[in-house]
């Protein structure tokens, strides 16, 4: 009996901690928004990193591949939206069809660098404080409600909270989103497309 009402204590500690900590909490309704797009923000982050396979001629995509990749890339590229089942399909393509063990593993290792990355600026900008502003990778603007209002830098003002909504801020309606229909991630696809063309 001790150590359940000790392991209570510390656990409800632990939660009235996290909630004062200054850390934004999300809403349920967030949550289950984060948890719907997390198939498209999966869906972005490997897209973003296929270029990165490039690289090394071990994990270089072949012409054979590069064809039967082309016609997802492009899809994407035209979608006005990216529905988290459409992602979905588009993620198992790619792993299933296009991408190699020895890519898949590839991309593993480049998926979890990144991670670490965004973790070390976190504690990074947490340690400047601005632990107020949490990042949401994958997401134009990319931070919690309330949280991203002010001016960023390449001047998108307010544009987290329309994209944590659903993605409202690309066509006006919840869930219409594309990750690579605007800014540097569009840039990029579009170039690694040409390149994947002139295989």
């Amino acid at each position: 009996m001790k150590n359940v009402l000790m392991t209570a204590a510390v656990i409800s500690t632990s939660f009235a901690a996290a909630q004062t900590s200054g850390q934004p909490q999300m809403s349920a309704e967030q949550r289950a928004r984060m948890t719907q797009m997390q198939a498209v923000m999966d869906l972005a982050q490997t897209v973003r990193l296929l270029p990165e396979l490039e690289k090394n001629k071990t994990t270089a995509l072949t012409k054979a591949q590069a064809k039967v990749l082309l016609p997802i890339l492009t899809t994407i590229q035209k979608a006005a939206s990216v529905q988290p089942n459409d992602a979905k399909k588009y993620l198992t393509q790619i792993e299933d069809k296009v991408l190699t063990s020895k890519q898949l593993t590839a991309l593993d290792t480049l998926m979890l660098k990144a991670e670490k990355e965004r973790e070390a600026q976190r504690a990074q900008r947490q340690a400047g404080g601005q632990g107020g502003q949490a990042r949401i990778p994958g997401v134009p603007g990319g931070f919690l409600p309330g949280q991203g209002q002010g001016q960023r830098p390449g001047g998108q003002a307010g544009q987290g909270t329309q994209a944590a909504r659903g993605g409202q801020a690309q066509g006006g309606q919840p869930g219409q989103f594309n990750p690579f229909k605007q800014g540097r991630s569009a840039d990029d696809l579009k170039k690694y497309i040409a390149a994947l063309q002139k295989r």
